[in-house]
């Protein structure tokens, strides 16, 4: 009897484990449905996960040969330095040797190499060679041809983008924004039919294709067109992963992510000058930015493509596929009707029709909004580009410094910008506000003191200027981190792709004229930068002007913040009141009330209101018996 007993026993303790069990996994299964406003692809995946991780990780990555590219400009076009150029009047003898008194360019072309012997040899060439001059019939005396001597051979030297042919260099980043603007329309229409893992691997494979050709090619015709031809790789290559990271993040940590992409930007422009100094050709640092990719081709194997995409071509296998090594890598439950719900969001998602560009200014949102963030973008992503460009003006001596430094400071402005989205109700109002201030601070650079080039007075000089570019960069890279992260806020969420495109290109369009900014050093050396601060502090108003309409509902004011005096004395009216509330409810053991009155809490915001408004007896009750439950349910857990 007492072994029957106990097999009986263990029976039962076996038979109860396992309903135990069952009725656990069933709660599981239960609980694996998705909650409201939460498709399948997103309650797989999750917000963030290791799976995520990894595709963010080789996204981010392929930013930095991009910012390389676009950057390049600064080592493969330095301004020419003293002694690097000479200049030949027509009539000049080639057996005899130079003057003591020629004049070579500077960093400044202060004395422009074109017109040197008019404005300082003038009375010397008459001297040497017995011929008739006279000054006032005639001012210039152009150069025949231009000798170069220069260790590194650079863009300038090779295609000899000097005198009327120095605007062609900001050409050259003028092509470079055209290929931008080209390959983001571009994007948008093969993201139709092209997958974004696989439109990335093309736009590796291009850009590593057509940036050598850059760097190889003997005529300047050539070099801009396969310069713009690898800008509308580069862009195929971003925008694909963009569209791959909104796709599989989302919540706080789509913010995060879409944020901290601009961070690789920054790290791209920090090891450039680390690239750079290995090279004394501009057509082999183009090679070697170029080449990088192979490893990023390599690395796409691990690319994760984009689920919904991939449903919403009817590819419902392949979406499966990476659903479940989704949930496998991230630890998620999945449900056992996975294929079946994804064949209905498939339908659901080719059901819907697609939204056109009119419809973003279907007065849903007011135009005048639209207007001020097309401006808004233009004006961030002419200072972006321009203020990369213009750092060469401060001298090719401290040039690898300079644009080092412009890499932290545009680091520290994506951070700032990343707190102002997360931490701030009123996220345009600040980004607009440090935006102004750096405007108006940069006028400020006029009060610096004149000194002569190759000067320890003049290397303090460049110092200092160089902390007014990098407070507008500062600035400038906070603000398009808002913009980046919350421009499609202003419309329904159908209609943020296009308005994204819209106001992009917009800003790319922009771009292409926005080098010519720079040629305008010839007029005075800081005119750029007053036009770009001026630029700076506009557009900082047009985002007050926003600030108007849009801010961070979830974010909750911060109020004044009470004296210990203040709270004692506030606090115990709180708790008289409960107390008294609490006295008339019954159903409850004085344990669990008294527990309640200990734990009881209340915000700061609540505290203050004892002050101005009266609870009433039936509000007081009401209060402490859902209070009461609260404290109830979360005893019994």
């Amino acid at each position: 009897m007492k072994i029957v007993s106990k097999l009986s026993a263990r029976v039962s303790f076996s038979v109860y484990m396992t309903t135990m069990a069952s009725d656990a996994i069933c709660q599981r299964r239960r609980s694996s449905a998705p909650p409201p406003g939460v498709d399948i692809v997103q309650h797989i995946n999750g917000n963030f996960g290791r799976w995520q991780l990894r595709t963010i990780l080789l996204i981010f990555l392929c930013k930095i040969p991009t910012a390389w590219f676009m950057a390049v400009i600064i080592y493969t076009a330095p301004y020419p330095q003293r002694g690097e150029l000479v200049c030949r009047p027509g009539n000049w003898n080639n057996s005899e040797p130079l003057p003591n008194e020629s004049r070579n360019t500077d960093r400044l072309f202060s004395v422009q190499v074109c017109n040197a012997y008019a404005q300082s040899l003038s009375q010397s060439f008459v001297q040497r060679y017995g011929q008739s001059w006279n000054g006032t019939q005639q001012t210039m005396l152009p150069c025949e041809r231009v000798e170069h001597h220069a260790a590194y051979k650079s863009l300038i030297i090779e295609f000899d983008l000097i005198c009327s042919r120095r605007v062609l260099v900001a050409l050259t980043q003028s092509f470079h924004a055209l290929g931008a603007l080209l390959g983001g329309l571009l994007a948008h229409q093969a993201l139709r039919h092209i997958s974004p893992r696989r439109l990335m691997l093309l736009g590796m494979l291009g850009q590593i294709f057509c940036g050598n050709l850059t760097g190889l090619v003997d005529t300047y015709q050539l070099h801009i067109y396969f310069r713009c031809l690898t800008s509308v790789c580069c862009t195929l290559m971003y925008t694909a992963g963009h569209v791959i990271l909104m796709d599989i993040t989302a919540g706080k940590a789509r913010i995060l992510v879409v944020t901290l992409s601009e961070l690789f930007w920054s790290i791209g422009l920090v090891l450039l000058p680390a690239i750079s100094i290995y090279f004394d050709n501009w057509s082999h640092l183009y090679v070697t930015i170029s080449s990088s990719l192979i490893v990023l081709v390599w690395l796409h194997r691990w690319i994760s493509d984009a689920p919904r995409w991939l449903l919403r071509q009817q590819r419902v296998e392949p979406a499966l596929r990476l659903l479940l090594e989704s949930a496998t890598h991230n630890n998620r439950m999945v449900p056992l009707t996975l294929d079946v719900k994804l064949t209905i969001y498939a339908t659901e998602l080719a059901a819907k029709q697609r939204s056109s560009y009119c419809q973003i200014w279907d007065k849903e949102t007011k135009r005048r909004q639209l207007v001020y963030i097309h401006l808004i973008w233009g004006c961030a992503q002419v200072l972006y580009n321009i203020i990369l460009l213009m750092i060469r003006s401060l001298g090719a001596a401290q040039v690898h410094v300079n644009t080092a430094a412009l890499g932290f400071a545009e680091m520290l402005g994506v951070f700032v910008g990343l707190y102002f989205i997360l931490y701030t109700r009123r996220y345009w109002r600040w980004t607009g506000n440090l935006m102004i201030i750096a405007g108006f601070c940069t006028y400020l650079v006029w009060l610096l003191p004149e000194s002569a080039p190759y000067t320890d007075r003049n290397a303090r000089r460049v110092g200092l200027e160089l902390l007014f570019w990098m407070l507008l960069k500062f600035a400038n890279s906070a603000s398009i981190a808002v913009l980046t992260t919350c421009t499609g806020e202003m419309v329904s969420p159908e209609k943020r792709v296009l308005l994204m495109l819209s106001v992009v290109s917009f800003g790319r369009f922009c771009l292409v004229f926005s080098p010519l900014l720079s040629t305008l050093t010839v007029v005075h050396r800081l005119l750029p930068i007053t036009i770009i601060a001026t630029l700076g502090w506009l557009y900082g108003l047009i985002m007050r002007l926003l600030n108007r309409y849009y801010w961070n509902t979830e974010q909750q004011q911060v109020g004044q913040v009470p004296t210990p005096n203040t709270y004692r004395r506030n606090s115990a009216v709180i708790l008289r009141r409960c107390s008294t509330a609490s006295s008339d409810v019954s159903g409850y053991s004085n344990e669990l009330l008294s527990n309640f009155e200990q734990t009881v809490a209340v915000s700061i915001a609540d505290l203050w209101h004892i002050n101005f408004s009266t609870i009433h007896e039936c509000d007081s009750l009401k209060e402490a018996n859902d209070a009461a439950l609260k404290s109830q349910s979360m005893h019994s857990i």
